[in-house]
């Protein structure tokens, strides 16, 4: 018979905390567990390496509903085609990566830009004025739909 684990112990040998993993059974990544005769969660090995595998999955930035068809395959298929299934779902994973990044450096220099250019065009401000009613400020009054228009 194997050992029944109780959720603390599942929490420790999972990294997965004892509120995540309640959470995980709401929302069906996880069978829900017997109970013992205290009304206690009781956890076997299986559910232990369930709940690695949805954490690894998390940390990888999957998402629940990913996480749920990844945890079917993996129990579902042979190694061979859980695999190849694995190594899709990753590609997928990486390729929106990439995309956040690309997203991200855009954003980098649209913000660089608006510091230099309210740096600059600040020069100009009178003591005293108001952000709303500057003509310079680059956040209130950016040019040409929304463009930055940096030689101000």
């Amino acid at each position: 018979m194997s050992e029944k684990l109780t959720i603390g112990k599942v929490a420790q040998r999972s990294g997965v905390a004892a509120k995540t993993i309640r959470f995980y059974e709401g929302v069906g990544l996880i069978p829900a567990p017997g109970r013992s005769a205290a009304g206690y969660r009781l956890y076997g090995e299986h559910d232990v390496q369930r709940l690695m595998l949805v954490r690894h999955a998390r940390l990888l930035g999957l998402g629940l509903d990913e996480i749920r068809s990844l945890l079917e395959k993996a129990l579902g298929l042979d190694c061979a085609a859980f695999s190849e299934e694995l190594l899709d779902t990753l590609k997928q994973q990486r390729e929106e990566v990439d995309q956040r990044i690309a997203d991200l450096t855009a954003l980098r220099g649209e913000l660089d830009a608006l510091a230099a250019h309210v740096d600059h065009c600040c020069e100009g401000c009178a003591p005293g004025e108001m952000a709303g009613e500057c003509g310079y400020c680059g956040l209130v009054s950016l040019e040409k739909g929304g463009e930055l228009d940096v030689d101000r």
